[in-house]
């Protein structure tokens, strides 16, 4: 069975590609950079350089590759307006075409795509709303598929620890947003590649939108206070309103593009980022779709570190 991946060298898409590897899958990806792709997976994989702006070369990705099956992961989590990258670009209109494709195609079992946990029509940022508006052209389109909507998702590629390592090696000072009171639900990036690549066969979650979230829910500041523990490394925490890192974040996007933080991730915040708040989608997704608990909090994290201090250090 072939799988075509858009977003298969992000932190999320290598994973997901080693798990179809493992399960038998011919794999197929989409990427911008072809000699990146070779050196994660050699000629494991087949590649295809692919412009999502640019529906004749999809086409040609599906007339060459034939899918089965489609994992559709590519997003940012942060404007850079300079080179184009937009949210309503990424999110939105890498997707319509994505989809408008896969229906001409005409031959694709399932769809599995990429959301975010905060994802609803309501919400306030950009970044929220973009995806919401994929998820949309996705359910129209006709297609068989599933939803997935992670909290946030540790493992050693994990941007956070690199901003956090790089930030504190020399400045002990980090802001925290509103105090860093704001909820995450940690969840572990090897249960999200088992969740993607299950969901792909299961008949039970044909149509369905899956919360992906570990086992503990953890403050803003009780994760950075852990990650801090296990440097040993004694950083100085100062709570910033979330109203004046609005506006700061305004000011940065102006000189730098990308910039480390941005408005809209101010926004992001607009309400905890833990499972169980919206009833019409399904809960536990990991358990539901993996058939077990997700790795624990604990372990996620101090797997994620380790690998992730081997990698600065190779």
């Amino acid at each position: 069975m072939k799988v075509l991946i858009t977003g298969a060298t992000g932190f999320v898409g290598r994973h997901i590609v080693r798990e179809l590897l493992k399960k038998g899958y011919t794999v197929g990806c989409s990427v911008r950079d072809v000699a990146k792709l070779e050196r994660l997976f050699g000629d494991k994989v087949y590649p295809y350089r692919v412009d999502l702006a640019d529906k004749p070369s999809l086409r040609k990705v599906f007339e060459e590759f034939q899918p089965d099956y489609l994992v559709h992961l590519v997003g940012i989590l942060v404007e850079s307006k300079r080179h184009g990258q937009t949210f309503m670009k990424v999110h939105y209109l890498y997707s319509k075409n994505l989809y408008e494709v896969s229906r001409e195609y005409g031959r694709l079992k399932r769809v599995v795509h990429m959301s975010s946990l905060g994802t609803h029509k309501d919400a306030p940022s950009m970044y929220h709303r973009t995806k919401f508006m994929a998820e949309e052209e996705l359910k129209r389109s006709g297609l068989s598929y599933t939803i997935m909507r992670p909290s946030l998702i540790l493992g050693p590629e994990q941007k956070l620890f690199y901003d956090l390592w790089s930030i504190t090696k020399f400045l002990r000072l980090f802001a925290l947003p509103g105090g860093g009171g704001y909820l995450f639900q940690p969840v572990d990036v090897r249960d999200v590649a088992c969740a993607f690549v299950k969901a792909l066969i299961l008949e039970e979650s044909e149509g369905k939108t899956y919360e992906l979230c570990g086992n503990r829910r953890v403050s803003f500041r009780e994760l950075l206070e852990d990650i801090f523990d296990y440097w040993k490394r004694k950083v100085l925490l100062l709570p910033v309103p979330k109203s004046l890192m609005y506006v700061g974040g305004l000011v940065v996007e102006r000189v730098l593009q990308p910039p480390p933080f941005s408005s809209d991730q101010m926004l992001m915040m607009w309400r905890d980022n833990i499972c169980g708040l919206d009833p019409e989608v399904e809960k536990e997704g990991v358990e539901k779709l993996c058939g077990r608990e997700p790795i624990s909090y604990e372990e996620s994290l101090r797997w994620s570190l380790e690998e992730f201090r081997r990698k600065i250090n190779a």
